[in-house]
């Protein structure tokens, strides 16, 4: 989600209260047409903060019980202060606040508040508080409804004020008390107790939260207790939402604006632990969240605990040990809607000669996928660390090479070429000129082929290339949402997250070009194991090494080109598109080179019943350091 930036109204005399690094400067502002408006100074009781309960700001774990949230407000508070019938449609570019005069468990807050327009605010107006005030532009973004996929809503953000406000907890470090200041979401609508020329009196009560709090320890399979933990991740829990401070509800029927995970990263320098009984405490929506995967990484190693069903009441808070949790290790396929798909596109890495053939050592694994850029998008020493998804015109290499042409084995790696083949790859057999004519020959002379097959016969896990019958359930079936996965260099690489459909299919491409706040981090559930996910690659065109429509943030869009082994013209592929402007299965040009995500066809055992995996594979990942 961007931020939008706030612009709060500075109240003289309050006392400031410091707040993240992230947070937004108080700026005094009267922008948005209301230099002419009536604006009324608000003075408002809230009442006293029980521990454990609903109704306040500052969050402190109990020294002697890390079960105890001990609750007060703290100087300098800030809740958004809003007239309910202005909807969306007031200009101001910030909110009206108002301030706690000193801390405690009950405060008076003071501050100002203003109509759209010239409009006076009446006794019989419907007033909305919202905290926490301060994390407009970081956890909160005034939006409003700007269309409808599958006659369902979603919302983008606005520069001016909103009763819509987009909630964001995907990503949160674990304290109570960073959730106290951005994340522990509280609200109130009240009518004014009394109107007297320019002073409005407001008793709002108590705050309702409108989230639930949960802190969770952790141990290993071996029942040991986890520290320097590096992340956590929550999958299948709502991070983010849109509520409406109009009616004190969420907006239903959106999934558009619903993430689904929650993050846990603790400051720069710092590690989650459960050492000494300490608990990690995260904010999450209320509701019953089904096949909810918790994964938490400690170094090289994941360990991951699973609910089938789980629910979170508003306003609670709850406490859970996750005892021996598993170790998460690599397996050779994802299966979805029947189909058991590789766990990372087909690439080359490594010298042009010899090299690392085969499976990617990671589902999210693109071409450069982690590059210092400058302010101009182009590689440089001093730049940005991204990956290639935000890199002008990137061109592949050959030591790195996850773009192939149909059916070309012997010069895979002449990027510049435009060598294909006409024959059919979809069995396994394979293909060179003999003498002058292309025939049949043995795999030690082929040149055409699946290139799948070709590297992966003698492997213990064999592939093939996907058919169009395979991407067909993809394109048709699966659930598909817009996600990214995040690379062991800290990047981000976007894709599409493919799952089994159940009763009824979620499908939510194409996105629209700059949407990058729709797209889910599914990492953990990747790294789990659980669903398939294809990177947005773009394609490379005949006769050339620079990879095209792999820009996210062109205004052209980028897409995924995924290739399948099946043909029906001497000169096109069948091919499937997925992005922020695409959604497609057509034939393209096989002189393109374009992406492979093999189909897993048989492979070997241990005693335990447990997959070989190749010895290969296993070393790419362990020098990259990925598991």
């Amino acid at each position: 989600m961007n931020k939008t930036k706030i612009l709060l109204l500075a109240i003289t005399g309050m006392m400031a209260t410091a707040f993240t690094a992230c947070q937004s400067d108080d700026i005094d502002s009267t922008a948005g047409g209301d230099a002419n408006a009536n604006v009324y100074n608000v003075t408002a009781d809230v009442d006293a903060a029980q521990d454990n309960q609903p109704g306040s700001r500052v969050l402190s774990v109990d020294a002697s019980n890390k079960k105890v949230l001990h609750s007060t407000w703290a100087a300098g508070d800030k809740l958004i202060a809003f007239v309910s019938s202005d909807g969306t449609s007031n200009t101001r570019t910030s909110y009206w606040t108002i301030a706690a005069d000193k801390s405690g468990k009950g405060s008076t807050f003071t501050g100002q508040i203003a109509a759209k327009g010239n409009a006076k605010v009446q006794v019989t107006d419907t007033l909305c508080f919202f905290y926490p005030g301060a994390a407009v532009g970081n956890s909160i973004a005034p939006v409003k409804k700007t269309g409808e996929d599958d006659k369902k809503p979603y919302h983008d953000e606005v520069s001016n004020i909103s009763n819509l406000l987009a909630l964001n907890l995907t990503r949160q470090d674990g304290t109570a008390e960073t959730i106290g200041k951005l994340y522990d979401f509280q609200y109130k609508k009240v009518k004014p107790t009394s109107i007297n020329g320019s002073t409005i009196n407001v008793s709002i009560g108590d705050m309702k939260r409108i989230v639930s709090l949960w802190g969770l320890r952790f141990t290993d399979d071996s029942n040991h207790i986890l520290t320097d933990i590096d992340s956590v991740y929550i999958s299948n829990v709502k991070g983010s939402d849109v509520f409406n401070l109009s009616t004190g509800s969420f907006v239903t029927d959106n999934p558009a604006d619903e993430s689904m995970n929650i993050v846990v990263t603790p400051p720069t320098g710092q590690k989650v632990s459960s050492a000494g009984g300490k608990y990690t405490y995260i904010s999450l929506f209320p509701g019953t969240y089904t096949d909810v995967l918790i994964m938490v990484y400690v170094g090289n190693k994941c360990y991951k605990k699973e609910y089938a069903r789980i629910t979170f009441d508003e306003g609670k808070v709850y406490h859970t040990d996750l005892l021996n949790m598993s170790e998460v290790l690599p397996e050779p396929y994802v299966q979805v809607q029947g189909i058991k798909w590789a766990t990372g596109n087909f690439i080359h890495y490594g010298p042009e000669t010899g090299g690392y053939w085969g499976i990617a050592p990671a589902q999210w694994w693109i071409s450069r996928r982690a590059v210092k850029l400058g302010s101009n998008r182009k590689p440089a020493a001093n730049g940005t660390l991204q990956s290639s998804q935000f890199e002008s015109s990137p061109t592949q290499t050959t030591d790195d090479v996850d773009l192939f042409r149909f059916g070309d084995i012997k010069n895979a790696l002449k990027l510049d070429g435009n060598t294909y083949t006409d024959k059919d790859i979809t069995e396994a057999k394979f293909y060179a000129p003999d003498p002058l004519i292309i025939r049949e020959v043995a795999r030690s002379r082929a040149q055409y082929g699946d290139i799948v097959r070709y590297y992966t016969t003698d492997k213990k896990q064999k592939y093939r290339m996907p058919t169009e019958d395979d991407i067909t359930t993809l394109y048709t079936e699966a659930n598909a949402i817009p996600a990214y996965c995040v690379t062991e260099q800290g990047t981000f690489v976007y894709g599409a997250y493919f799952t089994t459909a159940g009763s009824i299919r979620v499908k939510s491409f194409p996105t629209r070009v700059k949407s990058l706040y729709k797209y889910t981090n599914v990492t953990a559930l990747v790294r789990a194991n659980k669903g398939l996910f294809l990177p947005i690659t773009g394609r490379r065109a005949s006769l050339s090494p620079e990879i095209g429509y792999r820009d996210m943030l062109s205004i052209l869009g980028a897409y995924g080109q995924y290739m399948t082994s099946t043909t029906r013209t001497l000169g096109l592929s069948r091919d499937f598109f997925f992005g922020p402007t695409e959604w497609n299965l057509s034939a393209n040009g096989k002189a393109q080179a374009k992406a492979i995500r093999p189909v897993w066809i048989s492979g070997e055992e241990d005693s335990n019943h447990k997959p070989v995996l190749d010895e290969g594979y296993l070393n790419l990942q362990n020098t990259l350091k990925i598991w």
